[in-house]
């Protein structure tokens, strides 16, 4: 009699993606860290690799219709992890402004404790077009400045950092405005 016939477990691509932005972090923060021109360079690509995941991830999963409420919280988790823990080494070495990124942060645990609070009672807490945007400025604002030093001009650092940081506080505000809704339906 022959064995049972074990079943497919087909890979969940958006998961692997998801996983593979929070792996590379290490990476994007060690060689931050060091600030040299060749560690700048190669943390610039970890991090730019990262990056794309976080699209390639949401791609995935619709296409592939692998969208969850599971997705719907680590997605923006891995996000935040990504960008607060570049961000922090940035700011260790000098490199990136410490009140942008207490703004940053203050706004990431904030919308976190939401996400948190909505899974809790079965809903979920999907990121707005703000916050994809926010996403977005945050991820090319950190990308910049992980740049070697003279790289790029000053003044796109600079607008970049202040787009990110306004739409951080806008995004957030919605976020606000709209979690006690959310979460008196559930």
């Amino acid at each position: 009699m022959s064995a049972p016939a074990r079943a497919a477990h087909p890979i969940h691509w958006p998961a692997v993606l998801t996983v593979v932005r929070i792996v590379l972090v290490v990476p994007v923060v060690v060689l931050t860290l060091q600030r040299t021109a060749a560690s700048d360079w190669l943390a610039f690509v970890a991090f730019g690799v990262a990056a794309l995941t976080d699209g390639l991830d949401g791609l995935a999963a619709r296409r592939m219709g692998l969208v969850s409420a599971a997705g719907q919280l680590w997605d923006p988790i891995a996000d935040k992890i990504l960008v607060l823990a570049s961000m922090t080494a940035l700011v260790i070495v000098g490199d990136f402004p410490a009140w942008a990124a207490v703004v940053i942060v203050t706004r990431e645990i904030a919308v976190t404790v939401l996400r948190w609070a909505a899974d809790r009672r079965g809903r979920g807490f999907p990121a707005s077009p703000a916050g994809k945007a926010k996403t977005g400025a945050q991820l090319v604002a950190v990308l910049l400045f992980i740049l070697p030093a003279g790289t790029v001009p000053q003044a796109w650092e600079t607008s970049v950092l202040w787009l990110a940081v306004g739409l951080t506080v806008v995004s957030g505000a919605q976020y606000l405005l709209r979690a006690p809704a959310l979460l008196k339906r559930a």
